[in-house]
């Protein structure tokens, strides 16, 4: 897979700020000091990793941790997606092969197989597959990883569990939470239990949401941004859970939005996206947003959709909707409404999609 524009993008960029005013204005400040400070923070963990051949300073210095925490809140682009179907083999579907990559997209640095369970911002949180509630937090760029302690509740194999890390300038540690929605059989209860890496500990929240219908189930992986996790239900509504403030809410999901959508974030909110049928290739893309995800964008999109094979996938990059249909995954721009092809995944349909950001932070 991959981009020619986006790889011309980071084959330039440390050329370009021998260029620009900023530079001309400065010559007395050695060109290696800017592009530490300027460029590197802003470029993918792949790219960063063949820079290190330049000389013994940029290697000490990509490989400190200074630089991993500034390029963890720096670089926040949606590098690919790792996928999985049932307990088969994990695999990596890069958006740009020379931009965005990682050592072992099969996770087999892990000390077990395991199933992938949520992604945040370069960090990967997976699952033994053997019941025991056994999770993992991992970086599959350097090959870091930690076993976290037994939760406290029993967690089924189709727990949506939410892993909720925000890189920022203070974060210099990779602090990061796991949300998760327990649920009983054949009761419409949720509790809920969260695990923080402050703590290193999992404390089960005083509140109980008890609002959903009877038969009514989790929907999908969950999603978090902003402070807050939220996971739709089959009944069409939209759990939402603030962990910091324990407070959970229901949130209706609009009647006309179509089925089969995903939530995900766009424009640093909490977006519900579907696609729906118009006649033969013609569908429209429909974006929810808002506190109430009332209908901000309905666009016409003349695609040949393969037959019950397509889907929408969580995206990252603000104004970009990304496509699964049959074996290609489509970008498509909302800001100048072009559609591209940008990867192949073997017709496959189903199964575990996260988003992945190429990131070097440590998991600590």
């Amino acid at each position: 897979m991959g981009s020619s524009s986006m790889d011309r993008k980071h084959h330039h960029e440390l050329r370009r700020f021998q260029f620009s005013p900023f530079f001309n204005k400065n010559k007395s400040k050695d060109i290696k000091i800017l592009v530490k400070e300027y460029v590197l923070p802003f470029l993918p963990a792949k790219s960063l990793v063949r820079f290190r051949a330049v000389s013994m300073e940029w290697d000490q210095w990509i490989q400190s941790p200074f630089l991993a925490h500034q390029q963890s809140y720096s670089f926040q682009e949606l590098s690919g997606y790792f996928y999985q179907q049932n307990q088969e083999n994990i695999e990596f579907l890069t958006m740009n092969r020379r931009a965005y990559g990682v050592p072992k997209p099969s996770l087999g640095f892990l000390p077990e197989s395991v199933s992938i369970k949520s992604s945040s911002n370069g960090l990967i949180l997976c699952e033994d597959q053997n019941g025991n509630n056994t999770y993992y937090i991992c970086n599959p760029v350097n090959k870091e990883w930690k076993e976290l302690p037994l939760p406290h509740y029993y967690h089924r194999p189709e727990t949506a569990i939410v892993l909720a890390f925000e890189p920022s300038v203070l974060n210099m540690d990779a602090s990061y939470q796991l949300i998760c929605p327990v649920t009983f059989v054949d009761q419409p209860i949720i509790c809920f239990e969260v695990y923080s890496s402050k703590t290193r500990s999992w404390t089960e929240s005083t509140t109980i949401c008890l609002e959903l219908e009877a038969g009514s189930t989790l929907r999908g992986s969950g999603f978090y941004v902003k402070g807050t996790a939220y996971w739709e239900t089959s009944s069409r509504k939209v759990v939402a859970f603030n962990p910091t403030n324990a407070i959970h809410e229901i949130i209706s999901l609009p009647n006309h939005c179509p089925q089969g959508g995903i939530l995900t974030e766009m424009n640093e909110e909490l977006c519900y996206i579907g696609i729906s049928s118009v006649d033969g290739n013609d569908h429209f893309v429909e974006i929810y947003g808002g506190l109430y995800l009332d209908l901000k964008y309905k666009m016409k999109l003349h695609l040949q959709m393969a037959l019950n094979r397509y889907r929408v996938l969580p995206c990252l990059n603000g104004n970009i909707v990304m496509i699964l249909n049959g074996c290609a995954i489509h970008s498509y721009s909302l800001k100048n409404e072009k559609l591209e092809v940008i990867g192949w995944n073997a017709g496959r349909s189903e199964g575990m999609y996260l988003p992945y950001v190429n990131s070097l932070v440590s998991v600590g």
